[in-house]
């Protein structure tokens, strides 16, 4: 599917109401999910009371604040201001694609190997395949050589979109 389907199917999708293994996490979230059934960020939420959750060990006051300071992040990005990618929160019977631009992950702002923590604070959301491919490349000198290799990579056409996109974002010095 392109991403502009993947995005359609994301935004016109029916919840599952039913329990089946692997799509609310336990009974709790499945009751939450049925009484807030209209709620346009349920999926977001569940998957940071039923995973991150966990994983992180956050308190339920650890897990709201990250909601509350992330709602308008958890629908979609966009990595030029043009294209948008929306996210699919959905697990089990609600999710729509595994495609990895599209698929949610929690960032460290800092990295766990520089100190950072696993509290909310210190966490964004960003798609998967950002996630993984930045590692902990937290110098403006390793991600010069990463841009500067996925570049190289680039097709002759993209490159030259890519350098008209960065001019329109150029910072003022």
């Amino acid at each position: 599917m392109t991403r502009e389907e993947i995005n359609k199917a994301i935004l016109s999708r029916e919840l599952f109401s039913g329990q089946e293994e692997g799509t609310y996490f336990n009974q709790e979230l499945y009751n939450y999910f049925c009484d807030n059934y209209d709620d346009p960020y349920l999926l977001f939420k569940l998957e940071i009371y039923g995973y991150y959750k966990s994983k992180y060990k956050w308190t339920k006051e650890q897990a709201d604040w990250f909601i509350e300071h992330n709602l308008q992040e958890s629908v979609k990005w966009s990595p030029d201001g043009i294209n948008e990618y929306y996210y699919d929160w959905g697990r089990g019977k609600n999710n729509i694609t595994d495609a990895v631009l599209h698929f949610p992950h929690l960032d460290h702002i800092i990295p766990k190997e520089q100190g950072g923590e696993n509290i909310p604070e210190n966490m964004r959301i960003r798609c998967h395949r950002l996630n993984t491919s930045k590692s902990n490349i937290n110098t403006d000198e390793e991600r010069w050589a990463v841009a500067a290799d996925q570049f190289n990579d680039m097709s002759a056409e993209t490159q030259i979109q890519f350098l008209e996109y960065l001019q329109s974002i150029k910072k003022s010095v």
